[in-house]
C-alpha cells in the first residue's frame, strides 16, 4: 500500500486541528493509501519535516495549509521526484485556486485519490523559492503587517492593506531583463509565477505556471477615489486594463530596490535591496 504523509499546519486559515485527520481518512481512498499525519509545531518545522520525509517510503507528501505551507514544503520537493499534494485551507490559497484544485476537502481529496500528476515552474529569488506570486514594496509591507495579526483571514488581510496603504509611498525601482535596463517608479512589484495572491485577486491574469515565463508587474499607488474601481478590476481578472498597472515578460531579472524587505508567496523575508530572479521549468511535480 502507498503511504501518503500529511503535513498540517494547525494555525493555517480553515484547519480545524486534529478534526482535519478524521475528516480526510473519511475522503481518502483507504484501499490504496495509508495515511500518515505530522503536526508542524514551530517556524520551519514544515521543510525540517519535508526534508526527513525525502528519505522514507512516501509516494507523495500533501501540504495542508495556506501558500505559505505550500511554499515550505514545495521549496524542499523542488527538483525531486517526490509529488506535492494541495489540500487548500489558508487564507488565500492563490495557488490551489489557479490550479482549479477544489476549496472543499472532499474536491481536493478526490484530486489526491486520482494522483493525476503536472510539472510546474518554480522562481528562484536570491536562493529562495516562490511558487506563486512573490514582491517587494507595498504587498511586502502588508504580508509583514498580516504576519503580526493575532487572527487569520480575509478581513484581516484587508485590515492589514488598509493600515499599509497610508504609510506606502511610489518607490524606485531599477530592473534589467533581456539585455533591456528599465527604470521604474511603482509602490509595489510583483513577480507572477501564478495569476493571483490569493482569494480570486487577480495581479496577472495571464500567467501560467508551466510556460517558462516570469510576469513582472509594476503598480502605481492609486488614489483613495481610485481603489474601487481597480479592486473590482482585480477581483474580476481585468487589473491590466487599468492605467496603474504594467506588465514585463522574461525567464530571469536582476531588481534593486530602496529597502531589504520582499515576500514569498505571502510570507515576509528579508532579501536585501538587490535579487535576482529566475524561472526554473518544471521544476515541481504537483497533484491536481
Amino acid at each position: 500500500m502507498k503511504k501518503l504523509l500529511f503535513i498540517i499546519n494547525p494555525i493555517a486559515g480553515k484547519s480545524s486541528g486534529a478534526n482535519i485527520v478524521e475528516r480526510i481518512k473519511k475522503y481518502l481512498d483507504v484501499n490504496s493509501y495509508a495515511p500518515v499525519f505530522i503536526f508542524s509545531e514551530y517556524p520551519e518545522h514544515i521543510s525540517e519535516i519535508s526534508r526527513d520525509a525525502l528519505s522514507e517510503n512516501y509516494h507523495a507528501i500533501i501540504a495542508v495549509g495556506g501558500d505559505g505551507t505550500v511554499n515550505e514544503v514545495g521549496r524542499v520537493l523542488v527538483h525531486s521526484n517526490m509529488p506535492m499534494g494541495i489540500i487548500p485551507v489558508g487564507s488565500g490559497n492563490g495557488l490551489a485556486r489557479h490550479l482549479k484544485i477544489p476549496l472543499s476537502l472532499k474536491g481536493a481529496m478526490k484530486r489526491i485519490n486520482k494522483m493525476d500528476l503536472f510539472e510546474m515552474d518554480a522562481m528562484r529569488i536570491n536562493e529562495q523559492y516562490s511558487f506563486c506570486v512573490a514582491g517587494i514594496g507595498f504587498d511586502a509591507e502588508v504580508s509583514r503587517a498580516f504576519q503580526r495579526m493575532k487572527a487569520r483571514g480575509l478581513y484581516s488581510y484587508i485590515i492589514a492593506c488598509l493600515k499599509c496603504f497610508k504609510q506606502s509611498r511610489n518607490q524606485n525601482f531599477m530592473v534589467k531583463c533581456n539585455d533591456e535596463e528599465y527604470r521604474l517608479n511603482g509602490f509595489m512589484l510583483c513577480f507572477a509565477n501564478a495569476s493571483q495572491f490569493g482569494n480570486n485577486a487577480y495581479i496577472a491574469p495571464e500567467a501560467d505556471v508551466s510556460d517558462g515565463v516570469l510576469n513582472l508587474i509594476l503598480m502605481k499607488k492609486p488614489s483613495f477615489l481610485q481603489i474601487p474601481r481597480l479592486a473590482y478590476r482585480i477581483l474580476n481578472g481585468k487589473v491590466f486594463k487599468d492605467a496603474s498597472w504594467r506588465q514585463i515578460l522574461g525567464s530571469s531579472f536582476e531588481v534593486t530596490q530602496t529597502n531589504e524587505f520582499a515576500h514569498l508567496d505571502g510570507e515576509p523575508v528579508r532579501l536585501g535591496t538587490s535579487l535576482k530572479v529566475n524561472i526554473e521549468k518544471k521544476a515541481l511535480k504537483v497533484i491536481c
